[in-house]
């Protein structure tokens, strides 16, 4: 893809570590307005994720849980 293309929803059902480290990319790709769902994570987890994402300029996510699941989706 092109390094400029820009998506306005992208999704990720993958695990935590991994989204951590790929959140400057992904949110780089996110276009303004947009929404980005990330998924596949525990829910212990689920607040460091959210905070390298919100490191990355992003506001708060909305996040809901589903057992030992969490899903986190931020709105641009």
């Amino acid at each position: 893809l092109p390094e400029d293309k820009r998506f306005d929803c992208i999704l990720a059902n993958i695990l935590a570590n991994p989204l951590i480290d790929m959140a400057e990319d992904i949110v780089g790709r996110l276009a303004a307005p947009g929404v980005l769902v990330l998924s596949g994570i525990l829910r212990e987890q689920a607040d460091r994720v959210a905070e390298a994402y919100m490191g990355q300029g992003l506001p708060a996510p909305e996040i809901s849980f589903s057992g030992e699941w969490a899903l986190l989706v931020f709105r641009t």
